[in-house]
């Protein structure tokens, strides 16, 4: 089922004051801001609320936003231009490829060609995904475009993606599979598949949700992972991919930034945030811990490892790491970041074990 309301606007307003005052009231409305929009405009502008109410009957008029109620009470919403619903058979003649240029490219010859492949790339990955790894008959996939967003839905009733890893590599939680998840360079199908799909386009979009089981993973572009637990347990699998079509930045620009010269720029960096590792009521102690965190990342050259969220480790934790891990591996880096200052300490105190006398060859950078 295709619906295009034909609506002929540029997604680019002219930078003009005018315009700049429209895509401020687009941006509050976008984050569900709406409430008293004029009065909280026309103080931040420092103009009069009537003219902010000229600037929100011009975006009325054009069609680009929907409003309801009147006076203080009245609220806005982004009116959906473009959209698209259908569910697939996962039958062996699904092409996730035709998906793409049949059905959803057409809807979006307005957008520029930098989102266009971001789009392509994310929606047929996680397609294919839904194809070989779900074991579900069916996907649905849904588009959604706003003046201010570009949103996707992939959803299948298979398995479940945290249910699928925990099980193909025997581990104890959902949560270990969503770490094991986000570092990179993870599949359950390595004969056909390299593992490199979810981990970028977790990155090329502007925000990036799956949700599988009780569980969900949450990413925003150069921001962090962080994990989610739902209400309401979710048979199957939930992909959603949202980027506003003013975004600059290219794919490109994505897969170099996790590439190595030395490598012939294949994938060999990854960014893994700690916190993941830690279970509800949990401190990041154990030498258990620290081998979970650091499983798999002697795939990569540079291993980006993410304190954020992380109050405290323990010392055993911090040997294991950067003492025990690094001797074993000489040639990897390993950059920790986003530390406070009792997790630098113990990190500090985990290095400086490394004795004259046996020194290691590893290397590391703490930023």
């Amino acid at each position: 089922m295709l619906v295009d309301n034909h609506l002929d606007f540029s997604l680019q307003l002219p930078m003009t004051s005018s315009a700049e005052i429209q895509q401020w009231l687009l941006g509050q409305i976008a984050a569900k801001m709406d409430s008293e929009l004029a009065s909280r405009a026309a103080e931040h502008f420092g103009i009069s609320r009537q003219a902010i109410g000229r600037h929100l009957q011009k975006l009325l008029h054009k069609g680009v936003i929907l409003g309801h109620g009147h006076t203080k009470a009245r609220r806005y919403e982004l009116a959906v231009l473009k959209k698209h619903l259908q569910v697939y058979p996962l039958n062996p003649e699904f092409q996730e490829d035709v998906v793409w240029s049949q059905d959803l490219r057409p809807l979006l010859t307005t957008l520029p060609e930098n989102i266009l492949t971001i789009c392509q790339y994310g929606v047929t990955e996680m397609l294919n995904n839904a194809k070989d790894h779900s074991g579900a008959p069916k996907v649905t996939v849904k588009l959604e475009q706003t003046i201010a967003e570009l949103s996707f839905i992939v959803q299948d009733e298979g398995v479940g993606i945290f249910r699928k890893i925990k099980e193909a590599y025997g581990l104890d939680d959902e949560r270990h599979a969503i770490l094991e998840l986000v570092k990179g360079r993870l599949t359950t199908d390595p004969e056909h598949h390299t593992g490199e799909g979810i981990f970028f386009t977790s990155r090329v979009f502007d925000l990036f949700i799956i949700l599988s089981g009780s569980l969900s993973l949450v990413h925003r572009r150069e921001g962090a992972d962080w994990l989610i637990d739902d209400a309401k347990p979710l048979s199957g699998t939930v992909v959603a991919m949202k980027i506003q079509p003013t975004s600059t930045h290219t794919i490109k620009e994505v897969f170099d930034r996790y590439s190595t010269e030395q490598d012939d720029y294949a994938f060999r960096r990854t960014h893994l945030l700690v916190a993941l590792a830690q279970t509800e009521g949990a401190s990041l102690i154990s030498r258990s811990q620290a081998k979970r965190v650091m499983a798999r990342c002697d795939r990569f050259r540079e291993v980006n490892l993410d304190f954020r969220g992380v109050e405290s480790i323990g010392p055993a934790f911090a040997d294991e790491i950067f003492r025990v891990w690094r001797r074993a591996h000489p040639n990897i880096t390993l950059a920790p970041s986003g530390m406070n200052e009792d997790v630098e300490k113990m990190i500090r105190r985990a290095l400086a074990t490394d004795t004259p006398e046996s020194p290691s060859t590893g290397s590391d950078k703490i930023a």
